[in-house]
């Protein structure tokens, strides 16, 4: 079951050198075996704000904050499988409908009007191209972070006739620079920046108002043009995953397994720095079980892979490495 952190009601409560647990109204936990559960889940003690899920079942199963104000989270062990399952099934729906989504981009680009097609074209362009985030709204009034929907004018700065580079405050308070070199992309952007406004990714509407572009508007043209559920962050999946593909085609795997799990480290750390993620939220969010395993198997060693060199290529490719070693789906219950 899919739970938001705030529906986590449970909390624990300092008790001698340990800990108690207490439910939503306040009353003390005393069946060993939900204790037992919620110790097992190793929160910690120095976190603060700790919540726990009621429902055993649930996915997310404890937050907390920890030293630095950041919060934490804790799953059900099952979870890492279910989450693979959705990796593999949206980068197999991705590279289903890109040709078609690169499509409706290169048309969208081709406006003569910076209408609202060309600006959420731009906007995906921009994510395919960097693999940055969406951008959140919130965010961006709350915590001054940025993304590619919410970027600034002041965060583009343009060179020459081909590079732009994108300058920002990312999630997590992180500096991102970004250097793009695409003809067409730089093309865009200098005539988006020309509308009045703070933001880069506007349009005008046919009644001639101005309007910013939100993760919204981009996700719902993709599903749109997709026919399928398929969302901005899909794409970051597929960067990350291709760029895992790429790298470790490239290396020829260790004998040991101990040694290829130090390669396969050495090649996430390198992708999560184009993130702008740490290691363990690239390897577990974002680059796919199946690109790792292909890799340990040899199956990565392929000229196909080699010579994918374009997104569509790659995604195919993805497509491959997924469908073949996709794990059993997991029964509803189990």
């Amino acid at each position: 079951m899919i739970v938001a952190p705030k529906a986590l009601t449970w909390r624990r409560r300092r008790c001698g050198k340990g800990f108690s647990f207490v439910t939503e109204t306040g009353k003390l936990i005393g069946d060993p075996d939900r204790i037992a559960w919620l110790k097992s889940l190793a929160v910690p003690p120095a976190y603060v704000e700790v919540r726990y899920a009621a429902d055993p079942s649930a996915h997310l199963q404890a937050v907390g904050v920890d030293a630095a104000g950041r919060l934490q989270y804790r799953y059900h062990p099952k979870w890492d499988e279910v989450r693979e399952e959705i990796k593999a099934y949206r980068l197999q729906s991705l590279a289903k409908a890109l040709p078609a989504i690169r499509r409706a981009v290169s048309r969208g680009l081709a406006s003569d009007e910076i209408d609202r097609r060309f600006a959420v074209a731009a906007v995906i362009e921009v994510v395919s191209l960097t693999a940055i985030r969406a951008g959140s709204e919130e965010y961006a009034r709350e915590r001054g972070t940025r993304g590619a929907t919410t970027l600034l004018k002041s965060n583009l700065h343009f060179d020459g006739d081909r590079a732009v580079t994108l300058s920002f405050k990312a999630k997590g308070g992180k500096t991102i620079s970004k250097e793009i070199r695409n003809a067409r992309i730089r093309a865009a952007l200098a005539r988006l920046i020309g509308l009045p406004g703070r933001r880069v990714f506007q349009y005008r509407d046919e009644a001639g108002e101005i309007h910013v572009v939100r993760a919204g508007d981009v996700n719902g043209f993709l599903r749109e043009v997709a026919g399928r559920p398929i969302s901005l962050k899909d794409f970051r999946t597929l960067v990350a995953s291709a760029a895992a593909l790429t790298a470790l085609a490239a290396i020829t795997p260790a004998s040991s397994k101990a040694k290829r799990r130090r390669q396969v480290r050495e090649a996430v750390i390198e992708i999560a720095e184009g993130l702008a993620n740490t290691p363990t939220v690239c390897r577990r969010s974002y680059v796919h079980d199946a690109v790792i395993d292909a890799f340990e198997e040899g199956a990565l060693q392929q000229a196909a892979v080699k010579k994918a060199k374009t997104s569509i290529a790659q995604a195919e490719v993805l497509a491959r490495v997924v469908t073949r070693t996709r794990r059993p789906r997991i029964e509803e219950g189990s």
